[in-house]
C-alpha cells in the first residue's frame, strides 16, 4: 500500500485529501506542521508528499527545501504543491524547488487522484 504524507493546515481541505486518498486505496498521515512533516518523513518515509504553502510554523517554500534535503535531494519522493497561491510565479517558483506536480486549491478530489496515479501506480 502507498503511503502519502500530506501537509496541510486547513482541517476541511485535509480531511477531503484524507478522504479522497483512502478510498482509492492509500495509507495517509497528515500533519499540520512542515517541521513535523521531516521528521515523520525521514522516519516512515512517504511515497508521495503533498504539501500546503502557507502552514503555520514554515513557509511552504522552505518546507520543500528541508523535505527534499532530508529525504536525499534528488532521490526524494515526489513533492507535489497542493495550495491557493496559484499564481504564474508561485507555480513557477514551485517547479524551481523541485516541486513535482501543482494542484491548485479549490480542486476536485478526481483531479487528485489523476495527479497522485501519475506518480504512483495504485489507484482504486
Amino acid at each position: 500500500m502507498a503511503y502519502i504524507l500530506v501537509i496541510e493546515d486547513n482541517q476541511a481541505n485535509a480531511d477531503l485529501m484524507k478522504r479522497t486518498l483512502e478510498t482509492a486505496g492509500f495509507q495517509v498521515q497528515h500533519t499540520v506542521y512542515g517541521l513535523t512533516a521531516a521528521s515523520m518523513a525521514r522516519q516512515v518515509r512517504p511515497d508521495l508528499i503533498l504539501l500546503d504553502f502557507d502552514l503555520p510554523d514554515i513557509d511552504g517554500h522552505k518546507a520543500i527545501t528541508l523535505l527534499r534535503n532530508r529525504l536525499g535531494g534528488h532521490r526524494a519522493p515526489p513533492i507535489v504543491a497542493v495550495t491557493a497561491r496559484i499564481s504564474d510565479l508561485e507555480i513557477k517558483i514551485a517547479e524551481n524547488l523541485g516541486c513535482a506536480a501543482f494542484i491548485g486549491k479549490p480542486f476536485l478530489p478526481d483531479d487528485l487522484i489523476k495527479v497522485i496515479s501519475s506518480f504512483l501506480d495504485q489507484v482504486g
